[in-house]
């Protein structure tokens, strides 16, 4: 039996010396205890998912101060979050991203290319009822076409026209419908928070 356990010992550190192996020990607490120093200091970046909700919260009408104190960072790190929503893509083509939301949480983002009729996607969540496009991971131009149309009213509602008139817009374009009203939808919860890339 001890011999099984030298021989896992030798696997795992290479050794079975006793000073060797104390000193391994050592080495470990000081690895432990420089990590532990830089735990302090600079934060690190906002994952994707919080980016969405701050940029949420504040389109919202949330002061930049109150970010600052939910999140425990400066204002300054605030406006540059911010500002970083709207740098999402090094694709020079695409020109919008769209951050399909349930309330205030981050469910799909949506990459668009118009030129080419092309869209990338990122899921952040498992549950598929909430997500832009279900199962589909891979949508093309026309599953985002129908989901367009799907967080709009139907093109043949009844006075469909008059409605269009009240929100301004010329004629039925789900996109830019989309735009005016978030594709908020009566009945549930998910929006759609749609950036522009800053120049």
């Amino acid at each position: 039996m001890g011999t099984t356990f030298e021989n896992e010992i030798l696997e795992i550190f290479g050794t079975t010396d006793l000073e060797q192996l104390k000193k391994i020990s050592r080495d470990v607490a000081s690895y432990n205890q420089k990590k532990q120093r830089n735990i302090s200091g600079r934060k690190n970046s906002f994952t994707e998912i919080q980016a969405a909700e701050m940029v949420a919260l504040y389109s919202q009408g949330e002061s930049i101060s109150d970010l600052a104190r939910k999140y425990q960072v400066s204002r300054q790190t605030i406006y540059n979050q911010l500002k970083r929503a709207h740098r999402f893509s090094e694709d020079p083509d695409v020109k919008m991203r769209m951050n399909f939301m349930n309330h205030n949480d981050l469910c799909t983002t949506i990459d668009i290319d118009f030129r080419h009729e092309k869209i990338t996607i990122h899921n952040y969540t498992e549950q598929i009822l909430l997500r832009a496009f279900g199962v589909i991971e891979n949508p093309d131009w026309k599953d985002f076409e129908y989901f367009l149309e799907d967080r709009c009213f139907p093109r043949t509602r009844d006075h469909a026209n008059e409605i269009l008139r009240e929100m301004n817009l010329p004629f039925y374009d789900p996109l830019l419908i989309v735009e005016k009203t978030q594709g908020r939808m009566e009945g549930d919860h998910q929006w759609i928070m749609i950036l522009k890339k800053e120049q």
